[in-house]
């Protein structure tokens, strides 16, 4: 499995506006979570702010995605646990 740099690296940061905060939830989700589950509760999340993403809405997200992934992480689905 690829390390979490290598997979951030992967997206082009200059079209990603959330990088910083997919990074954070990386490093804070990982041990517990596979990497694309952290990655699609984010883009799932931010999909439902119009325009463009700037620090106040990243705000909101982050908090959001982590509230998400602390609650999926506690019910620990098998599916989703990180190896």
């Amino acid at each position: 499995m690829k390390s979490i740099h290598q997979e951030i690296s992967r997206i082009e940061r200059s079209h990603d506006y959330l990088w910083s905060v997919r990074e954070d939830l990386h490093a804070r989700f990982d041990n517990q979570l596979k990497a694309h589950f952290v990655d699609s509760v984010l883009d799932s999340i931010a999909e439902g702010y119009e325009g463009r993403i700037n620090r106040f809405r990243k705000i909101f997200i982050e908090m959001k995605a982590v509230e998400e992934l602390r609650t999926t992480a506690a019910t620990r689905p098998s599916h989703l646990l990180a190896a």
